[in-house]
């Protein structure tokens, strides 16, 4: 079954779809990236090279699609710097991170070109660029944008593929229930993180670092989501305390916070922190996915996809 409307092809919404996205590409290297960015040329996907680091959105209108941007460590590396800070160009989480915030400006950027054809753009997701191929059936007429930029080369993917459904799924034969430990001294957001998390996990929470430290005597947990933001300032240095103590001494820490100072992150990773969410902006598949890295398991894109009617 596709969810593509019988008058259309996935040709030809790939090529609606095609001008929005290559214009966005260049305008955020122009204005948000300070840079040049022009397309050098359009290749069938499977045709394409391949960089280090990919993020995807899905799209959902008229079609089933998804949009891949694969870019070299080398670029992203550059533009941390100039976007963000120096010393960090070298992070590799905040690197992973960014190829996500990369497509997200893209996709903020393409999106009132294609909110009048009824497109509309899901939050970016860090993929494997080994499953790209996957996501992308031969016959769908995919393509695929090679750009040049003041920073190195991007490749832009973008394609119809029927019915998808998630873009990622989870390897189901490496769950054992992992217990994830929330400290947040707000009850809504522990509420908010319990129920994102309470199927694939095992979900305790604490209001305070010293309530946690009381739990984890009874139960050690195997990750603590905590949350560095609060009224007086920045919390950073509970990471420490944590990774002090011989309770949670072991344990893997990915902090929390609304603020996007790269100081109080800094502060974190410095401290011990394995990984950060911006509570601003994240989806549950985000989440999830750097859960599972921090457990040293990798997302899977799905394989099976459903053929093009």
């Amino acid at each position: 079954m596709s969810l593509i409307p019988a008058t259309h092809t996935t040709e030809t919404l790939t090529k609606r779809f095609s001008n929005p996205v290559i214009n966005s590409v260049v305008d955020v290297f122009k204005y948000f990236v300070g840079t040049t960015a022009e397309l050098a040329k359009i290749v069938p996907v499977h045709e394409a090279p391949r960089f280090e680091k990919s993020s995807a959105i899905e799209v959902n209108g008229p079609g089933k699609g998804i949009v891949v941007i694969n870019v070299p460590t080398e670029l992203v590396s550059k533009a941390v710097s100039l976007l963000i800070d120096e010393s960090l160009a070298d992070d590799e989480h905040v690197l992973t991170d960014f190829v996500c915030e990369l497509s997200n400006m893209i996709a903020g950027q393409a999106k009132k070109a294609v909110d009048h054809m009824g497109f509309l753009l899901g939050h970016p997701t860090v993929i494997e660029t080994e499953s790209i191929n996957t996501l992308y059936p031969p016959e769908a007429g995919s393509q695929c944008g090679i750009f040049n930029t003041g920073i190195g080369p991007i490749i832009v993917h973008f394609g119809f593929v029927g019915q998808l459904g998630e873009i990622v799924d989870y390897d189901e034969e490496q769950v054992d229930k992992k217990r994830i430990l929330i400290i947040d001294s707000d009850e809504m957001d522990r509420a908010l993180f319990e129920g994102l998390l309470h199927e694939r996990y095992t979900v305790e929470s604490a209001a305070s670092v010293e309530e946690a430290f009381m739990d984890a005597a009874l139960n050690t947990p195997d990750l603590i989501l905590l949350d560095i933001d609060s009224p007086d300032g920045n919390h950073a240095e509970s990471v420490k305390y944590i990774k002090q103590s011989p309770l949670t001494s072991d344990v893997e820490v990915l902090v929390m916070t609304a603020n996007r100072s790269t100081t109080s992150i800094i502060q974190s990773f410095n401290h011990g922190a394995n990984d950060y969410i911006l509570k601003s902006d994240f989806t549950k598949q985000i989440l999830v996915g750097k859960i599972e890295r921090a457990f040293g398991r990798t997302p899977v894109v799905k394989e099976e996809v459903a053929s093009v009617n």
